[in-house]
């Protein structure tokens, strides 16, 4: 069916009361009181009734009007998930963990049973789960094993229109799987007496959304249906700046204590687009409050909030590095966060910007697919034995993105000379990490030194730094850290540090390891969450045959060239002028000044990421032997 043939079924409205079925499990507490006051319980049967009917549903409600955390419910109770589960997509783990926790609250039971969570390096659920709230990307490596994600009856994809890349390859890939569902289904039906046929749920897809070019995606699933749930729970009232304001952090500095003065007592959430700025406002409301008699404040949660309508990070996928340059946000994000004020009361929004800019925002931000690396997303689909170029997306990605993502993978030796999965990329597909820290890991089995690089890549792939980088501190932060600090630069130190860290926690208590990251500069949840992590590689290794527990103690060769075998295209040779160029590529760059290389001059360095603001910084770096680069740099062949 032609994607632009003309609807076959009205978009339904429903904002009244059709009356709230009760579900006579859940006791009557002031939780169920709550969900009875939501927007969203007013059409619940509507609602029941229409996913019942079509096999995909485009629902759209506005942020507190309780799609998130209800719908999974309603269509348990209603028992359209039949003997499968209820998938319920989030493109944040934060999110997806706490609105399970939430749902289990409601629902009375014990996170892990009847509702539970999968993010990338945790999880939470059960034989008996029939509720997961499950990152996009978790969902995706669940392809790899099941293609046809036939644990599931339901999916529902939240938040679908930030259109991240794993959001949009799940779109994609969800249109082909309710295809095949359906032929499945119907061969059930039709096979009666000529042997069982293959054991499914059929499937039922619903994409939400609080701001989303819902006929795109009507249009993308063959004229599917369209809901709209009118109201929040709580008003959000907005205001806008009298004329533009040229300093951001300033005004959310007047705008904050205007708020404290002015408003009753709440939480305040501010938006800022970097981590100096958000550094720069704390000191300032800290600085500012010990002058006033009585102060108190907590400048962290939900009403009211103020935003500036600025954003930072992009990656440029050719290039391969991360712009940190402030632009304008989008109209949807401006009012998804408006949204946050009225989750808990009645709140309000100070757009920091006028009213005029806001009308000139652009609707939405540009598709993650067409800006970001696609590495991953074509070694995941080569081990689904389908090429990227040939999958149905909402918007294609720039042929330019694929090349350098086949490029990247075939550097790696995922990809053979034809474009074939090689066993190394399906090896590498096997773990939870970016391809290149996959090829890390698996370069450290011929080195020997596996337990060593397992440690350093948990602390690569953890959500937060662990060297906390303050721009006006970095003496001081040098000094506290000497101690871990190793002549070849950040991924040796990063590994002395845990090493410290350990040792120091055997013996101390959970007060003195903060006071001791503190003093050192150190992320403490980057430890934690790297231990976490580093359980889950480890396990990947045992899976596919690796010895974890292979270490060479102090010695840095191993570890250095196992990194050299993933970073050959995140390296740079020193040249004359004192700067660094890419070994494959154009880019000139130089050491972040939060490096412990800052001020080394080393002939040849890998790092971890390059990052643009007024220039091009390379970051997490190591010093190695120009030698190491010996047979990890290959020969493009000719039209590749």
């Amino acid at each position: 069916m032609s994607l632009h043939t003309p609807r076959k079924k009205p978009r339904i409205h429903f904002d009244e009361d059709e009356g709230v079925k009760k579900s006579t499990s859940i006791r009557s507490s002031p939780l169920q009181k709550q969900r009875e006051q939501l927007p969203i319980a007013k059409g619940r049967d509507a609602l029941i009734r229409e996913i019942r009917e079509n096999d995909v549903t485009i629902l759209l409600g506005e942020t507190g009007s309780g799609k998130t955390t209800q719908v999974p419910q309603y269509v348990l109770e209603a028992g359209l998930a039949g003997k499968g589960m209820i998938a319920v997509t989030q493109p944040r783990r934060v999110a997806a963990t706490s609105l399970a926790a939430r749902v289990a609250a409601e629902r009375g039971v014990k996170m892990g049973g009847l509702v539970g969570y999968s993010v990338r390096f945790d999880e939470a659920c059960g034989a008996e789960t029939k509720i997961k709230y499950v990152s996009d990307g978790m969902l995706v490596r669940e392809l790899l094993s099941d293609p046809l994600l036939s644990r599931y009856s339901i999916i529902i994809l939240d938040e679908a229109h930030e259109r991240t890349l794993r959001t949009d390859f799940l779109i994609a890939n969800l249109k082909t799987i309710l295809e095949k569902r359906k032929e499945i289904t119907d061969v059930k039906g039709k096979g009666k007496g000529k042997g069982p046929a293959p054991e499914t749920n059929p499937l039922k897809i619903i994409v939400m959304s609080a701001t989303l070019d819902a006929e795109k995606f009507s249009r993308f699933y063959n004229n599917a249906r369209i809901l709209y749930v009118k109201g929040r729970q709580h008003p959000v009232k907005t205001f806008h700046t009298a004329v533009s304001q040229t300093d951001y952090v300033d005004s959310a500095l007047r705008t904050f204590f205007q708020v404290h003065v002015d408003q009753p007592p709440g939480d305040v959430l501010i938006f800022l687009p970097g981590q100096e700025d958000i550094e720069s406002l704390e000191k300032s409301i800290k600085m500012y409050a010990r002058r006033l008699p009585v102060v108190s404040m907590n400048v962290r949660s939900i009403r009211p909030r103020s935003e500036h309508g600025c954003c930072r990070r992009e990656l440029n996928a050719y290039a391969g590095f991360d712009t940190l340059l402030t632009r304008d946000i989008t109209k949807a994000s401006a009012l998804q966060r408006a949204g946050r004020a009225g989750r808990e009361g009645p709140g309000f929004c100070f757009r920091l910007y006028t009213e005029d800019a806001f009308n000139n925002l652009v609707t939405a931000t540009e598709p993650e697919i067409r800006r970001c690396s696609l590495t991953q997303s074509v070694l995941e689909l080569k081990c689904l034995d389908r090429d990227l170029e040939a999958v149905e997306f909402m918007d294609p990605p720039d042929i330019s993105s694929v090349g350098a993502a086949l490029k990247t993978l075939w550097i790696l030796g995922a990809l053979d000379n034809t474009k074939e999965l090689t066993p190394l990329g399906r090896q590498m597909a096997s773990f939870p990490v970016e391809p290149y820290l996959a090829r890390i890991i698996l370069a450290s089995n011929t080195h020997g030194c596996t337990s060593d690089v397992i440690d350093i890549v948990s602390l690569i792939s953890s959500s937060s730094k662990l060297f906390i980088d303050v721009s006006d501190q970095r003496d001081a932060i040098a000094d506290a850290r000497s101690k871990f600090r190793h002549p070849s630069g950040d991924h040796l130190t990063m590994l002395n540090a845990l090493r410290a860290y350990q040792e120091m926690a055997e013996t101390e208590n959970k007060g003195s390891r903060r006071d001791w990251c503190r003093q050192h500069f150190l992320n403490e949840r980057t430890f934690k969450e790297a231990l976490k992590i580093r359980d889950q590689l480890r396990q990947t290794c045992e899976r596919v045959g690796l010895d974890w527990r292979a270490s060479r103690k102090d010695s840095e060769e191993p570890v250095l060239r196992s990194f050299t075998s993933g970073l050959v295209q995140h390296s740079a040779l020193l040249q004359p002028d004192g700067t660094y160029k890419q070994l494959i590529g154009h880019s000139v760059v130089k050491i972040h000044p939060g490096s412990t290389l800052a001020d080394k001059k080393v002939p040849a360095i890998i790092f971890d990421e390059l990052v643009y603001t007024s220039q091009i910084y390379a970051r997490g770096v190591s010093s190695v032997p120009r030698s190491y680069f010996s047979g990890t740099t290959p020969t493009v062949p000719n039209g590749s």
